[in-house]
C-alpha cells in the first residue's frame, strides 16, 4: 500500500533554511568576521525598521508613513538573502547595497520623513556606524567622506528649500522622536556589543591558536613528548633553580635493523613505547625526543645513585615490554648546552663501541 505523506510547506522550508544560514554567518567563527559583521548590520537594519513600524502603529501614526519603512525592510531582507547565498559575488552585493542605501534610499527617507524635524540625525549616526563596521581601507574612507557630504547637502536643502519636505507638526515630531530614539539607542548598543564580543572572541581564538602552535612547535608529533626546540628553554629554567642538572642521552640499539625487518609502523610503535616509559620512570624530569631514535632526559638533582637506579629500571621495562635495549651516556650540565651535549654524546658512543646495551655515567 502506498502512503502519501503531506508535503511540507515550501515557505517553512525557506524560512528554516534562512534561519540556519543567519545563525551560521552570525556566530560561526570559521567565517570571516567582516562577512559576519555585514550580515549582523543587515539584520539590525531589518529588526530596527520592524520595531519602528510596530511603534508607529501603537502610537497611532498614520499607516502610510510606514510604507517607506516596509519598502526598506523588503529591500534589505532581499539584499541579505542574496549576500548570504551568493558567496562568489558577496563583495559586489555588499558594495551595491551600500551605494543604493547611501546615495538613494537614505536621501529619499530623509526627505520623505520630514528632514530635521524627525529622528533623521540619530539614524545618520547608525548608518555611519554600519559603514564603519562593514568596510575597511580606502573603500571605507570613500563611503564615509561621500556620506558626510550627502548629509550636509540634505541639511542645506532642508534649510534653503523647505518646500520639498512634508510638513511635520510638533505633535508628529514628538511622537517620531519618542518612538524612534529608543530603537536607535538599542540599535547602536546592539552593533557595539556584538562587534565588541566578536572581536574579543577573535582575539581569544587567536591567542588560543598561538598557544596551540607554540605547544606544537615544542612537542614531537609522534610520541607527544617534547622535541629538541624545548631543550634550551628547559635548561635555562633548571639553571635558575641552582640545582645540579644532568643530561641523559640515549638511542635504541640497532633501530635501523628493526625498521628494515619489521617496517616503519612497528618502528613508530616502539618509539612511542619508549617515550611512554621515559615519562613514567623519569616523571620528575623532562623527556625529549632529540631526533630519529635518539632521546634525551634532563633534570635537576642528579644524584649518581638515584639516576643509576632509574636508568636500570627504565632499561628493564624496555627489555621486558618491547624487547629493545639502549645505549646512553649521562653528563652534568655546566651552563654550555653544546659542550654538555657533546660530553654526553661521547659517553653514548663509548657505550656503543664497547658492546651496546649499557649506559655510562660521567664521574
Amino acid at each position: 500500500m502506498l502512503i502519501l505523506l503531506p508535503k511540507p510547506p515550501v515557505g517553512n522550508i525557506m524560512f528554516k533554511s534562512e534561519g540556519i544560514i543567519m545563525k551560521k554567518y552570525l556566530f560561526d567563527s570559521n567565517y570571516p568576521l567582516e562577512e559576519r559583521m555585514v550580515t549582523f548590520v543587515y539584520l539590525t537594519m531589518i529588526l530596527s525598521s520592524l520595531v519602528v513600524v510596530l511603534m508607529n502603529i501603537v502610537s497611532g501614526i498614520p499607516f502610510e508613513k510606514n510604507i517607506k519603512w516596509i519598502a526598506f525592510i523588503l529591500f534589505i531582507a532581499g539584499i541579505m538573502i542574496l549576500y548570504n547565498r551568493n558567496e562568489k559575488n558577496r563583495r559586489v552585493i555588499k558594495n551595491v547595497s551600500f551605494v543604493l542605501t547611501i546615495y538613494a534610499i537614505f536621501p529619499a527617507l530623509f526627505i520623505l520623513s520630514g528632514g530635521l524635524r524627525t529622528a533623521a540625525i540619530p539614524y545618520m549616526i547608525v548608518l555611519l556606524l554600519a559603514i564603519v563596521y562593514s568596510f575597511y581601507g580606502k573603500v571605507r574612507i570613500f563611503f564615509i567622506a561621500s556620506y558626510i557630504v550627502i548629509a550636509q547637502v540634505l541639511m542645506l536643502l532642508n534649510y534653503f528649500v523647505p518646500e520639498i519636505f512634508p510638513v511635520v507638526s510638533d505633535n508628529d515630531m514628538f511622537l517620531d522622536w519618542l518612538t524612534n530614539i529608543p530603537v536607535i539607542l538599542l540599535l547602536i548598543a546592539a552593533l557595539a556589543l556584538w562587534t565588541s564580543n566578536e572581536h574579543r572572541r577573535e582575539r581569544d581564538r587567536a591567542l588560543g591558536l598561538s598557544r596551540e602552535m607554540e605547544e606544537i612547535s615544542k612537542n614531537d608529533t609522534l610520541t607527544g613528548i617534547f622535541n629538541r626546540r624545548y631543550l634550551k628553554e628547559r635548561l635555562a629554567e633548571l639553571q635558575e633553580s641552582d640545582a645540579h642538572v644532568c643530561l641523559f642521552i640515549f638511542d635504541i640499539d640497532r633501530f635501523k635493523t628493526i625498521n628494515d625487518k619489521l617496517g616503519h609502523s612497528e618502528g613508530d610503535r616502539i618509539l612511542i613505547k619508549v617515550a611512554e616509559a621515559m615519562t613514567s620512570i623519569f616523571e620528575d624530569m623532562t623527556s625529549i625526543r632529540f631526533g630519529g631514535d635518539e632521546f634525551l632526559v634532563i633534570g635537576a638533582g642528579c644524584d649518581k645513585k638515584v639516576i643509576s637506579g632509574k636508568v636500570a629500571e627504565f632499561r628493564k621495562i624496555l627489555k621486558d615490554s618491547i624487547d629493545v635495549t639502549i645505549s646512553g651516556g649521562i653528563a652534568k650540565y655546566n651552563g654550555d648546552v653544546e659542550e654538555s651535549l657533546k660530553r654526553a654524546d661521547m659517553l653514548l658512543y663509548d657505550a656503543k663501541n664497547t658492546g651496546r646495551d649499557k649506559v655510562i655515567i660521567e664521574d
